[in-house]
């Protein structure tokens, strides 16, 4: 089916809907691509960052607890050892805080595996703590000998597999924070790699909208003014007295039809002025004729009048 066979107000109603339908599918492409990067910088926002702040904070108040185990080997005195004891007491309450505000953002997989290490590696550190806790306070600081040997003690214990638990411990929460840092890097080349998709996405998506708007926009004009060009051509000639020009035939439109319904007026209005031509050259050859014979009836009515005479 040609464009010119369509009516035009079907064609101006497909027109219009394809630019609204072309303008939801730039919208809706845009939407799409914003969703994607608002969900990759919703993941860094909202998980890997505060997961890397939560592994810190845990790394800090593990060596907080490790100054204060440090600080209780080189007490001097019953109400010191009590008051390291109570702030390791403090910083395990602030460990098991922090560690249970992380521990829904972590991930499967590896960061999983890792954070059930560290809880592991944690509990076994908790356990060779509470026998330093135990030997200090059991230290009798009445004498310098017993002082002495208790500090040798409490020193070896402290060095020795306290030491090994402690780095253990530690050394899983800085992997966890290695994996997260390497998740947000990961989702940072994410989000610049959708953006650059993105981009593409939505700056094609438009220009196919801004062609297919035009070729749209043009046929629909060219099939309604091209027709109308001519049906005013044709009636400026009609108007003129030039019955001879044929009008061509241009769809089945409404323009169509009006250089149909033209052409029509045009071969009756040439008809009727043919009959009307032929009419008048009879009527003008029998007045002719008339005056003719009247001519004649007028010269022998003379010569009659001439004889009796």
């Amino acid at each position: 089916m040609k464009i010119s066979d369509v009516r035009i107000g079907l064609k101006l109603g497909v027109g219009f809907c394809a630019l609204v339908l072309l303008t939801a599918l730039l919208g809706a492409v845009s939407l799409f691509q914003l969703s994607r990067i608002h969900h990759n910088a919703q993941e860094i926002a909202s998980n890997l960052l505060p997961s890397v702040g939560y592994t810190g904070e845990l790394r800090v108040l593990m060596n907080r607890m490790r100054r204060s185990e440090a600080g209780m080997i080189t007490a001097r005195s019953t109400a010191e050892v009590q008051a390291f004891a109570e702030q390791m007491v403090a910083r395990a309450k602030d460990l098991e805080r922090v560690e249970a505000q992380y521990e829904p953002l972590v991930s499967p997989g590896e960061e999983r595996e890792a954070f059930q290490a560290f809880r592991t590696r944690k509990a076994a550190y908790y356990k060779l703590q509470s026998n330093l806790i135990e030997v200090a306070k059991a230290v009798d600081f009445s004498t310098n000998d017993t002082l002495a040997l208790s500090a040798d003690a409490l020193s070896g214990l402290f060095a020795g597999e306290s030491e090994t638990a402690f780095v253990a411990a530690a050394e899983t929460l800085g992997q966890l924070q290695k994996i997260n840092s390497a998740q947000a890097d990961q989702e940072q080349a994410e989000v610049q790699s959708v953006f650059q998709a993105a981009r593409v996405w939505v700056l094609g998506t438009l220009a196919a909208c801004v062609a297919l708007a035009l070729v749209l926009g043009v046929s629909i004009t060219r099939s309604v003014t091209r027709p109308a060009g001519q049906a005013v051509s044709a009636a400026r000639s009609i108007a003129e007295g030039d019955l001879t020009a044929a009008m061509p035939a241009h769809g089945k439109d409404e323009m169509g039809q009006l250089l149909s319904a033209l052409e029509d007026m045009r071969t009756n209005l040439a008809r009727v002025v043919t009959g009307v031509r032929s009419n008048a050259e009879s009527v003008a050859s029998a007045s002719a004729q008339i005056a003719s014979g009247n001519n004649d009836l007028s010269a022998r009515t003379e010569q009659q009048a001439s004889a009796l005479e």
